[in-house]
């Protein structure tokens, strides 16, 4: 039967949404949230633009896009132009 139960005659799960289903997803990942960065959009740039080459330095590119895109915004927001 393609719908069988494993866990025998217990109710089957419902799936769980927010902040549970979120931690249980990630659990053994590592934790990539980013601290708040304080200061106007101009200083919010350049904060995200060192965390690029911090992130690049250290061999992960993944993570040092996210900061560029982050910049990105940032200068976006400084000068008026927030236009994707």
């Amino acid at each position: 039967m393609p719908f069988d139960n494993p866990t025998g005659d217990r109710a089957r799960r419902q799936p769980r949404f927010g902040k549970a289903a979120q931690r249980q997803a990630t659990q053994g990942a590592p934790a990539r949230a980013h601290p708040k960065v304080n200061g106007s959009a101009e200083q919010k740039h350049q904060q995200w633009l060192a965390r690029a080459g911090d992130a690049e330095r250290s061999g992960d590119s993944v993570e040092a896009e996210t900061c560029r895109q982050h910049a990105e915004h940032w200068f976006r927001v400084a000068h008026g132009r927030n236009d994707p």
